[in-house]
């Protein structure tokens, strides 16, 4: 696997290719120091298996960087490293196709465990109570009971007429509510939600 890590720091770059090589197989490293390089170095690799940028670049906001990123390789996984775990900042990068988030204060178990789950394809965000709260958000914006429970399946890859049958609710009520939740979330399909699903702890019951 080829992986490019995004960081202004060498030292936390060794340590990320430490774990990698632990974890992974044949590997290839890229580095960049900001994020001028790795949009550089996306072009030269195209064939990069896993970003991991961190969000606080000298050159560029990471989130911007994220876009960027997703804009030249929309395929490649990328995922975010930081150490400000305001969870406003997480369900950002996920509603912006980031493929999770990994803290930097993780201990070493920790971010062994989200490396492992990224690199199997899933998405990786801490436990909510891991990370500080986000901002309250608009009233207006905020989900109902019935949307939180069709969002918590709907991040299981069920279908609407799964959902309906564990919901005991019409298929086309299950359509209104998950536009109504694409809508709330400022998302435009179902991959996306499950993104910023997780982030939230919707998952998870919360």
């Amino acid at each position: 696997m080829k992986f490019l890590l995004v960081d202004d720091h060498a030292l936390f770059r060794h340590g990320l290719r430490e774990l990698l090589c632990r974890l992974a197989g044949n590997h290839v490293f890229v580095e960049a120091e900001n994020c001028a390089v790795a949009l550089a170095e996306v072009s030269a690799h195209p064939d990069i298996d896993l970003i991991l940028l961190d969000l606080a670049l000298p050159d560029l906001n990471g989130l911007d960087g994220l876009v960027r990123l997703r804009e030249l390789c929309p395929t490649t996984p990328v995922v975010l490293l930081s150490a400000n775990e305001n969870s406003h900042i997480i369900v950002d990068g996920l509603r912006r196709g980031a493929q999770g988030f990994i803290p930097k204060s993780s201990s070493i178990d920790e971010m062994t465990a989200a490396l492992k789950q990224v690199l199997a394809g899933e998405i990786y965000v801490p436990m909510i109570g891991m990370v500080g709260r986000a901002e309250p958000p608009d009233e207006n914006r905020t989900l109902t009971v019935r949307q939180r429970e069709v969002l918590a399946l709907l991040v299981k890859n069920l279908s609407n007429k799964e959902i309906a049958d564990a919901l005991g609710m019409r298929v086309n009520t299950v359509r209104v509510h998950v536009a109504a939740i694409l809508k709330i979330l400022d998302v435009e399909n179902r991959n996306d939600a499950a993104r910023v699903a997780l982030g939230m702890g919707v998952a998870n019951g919360g």
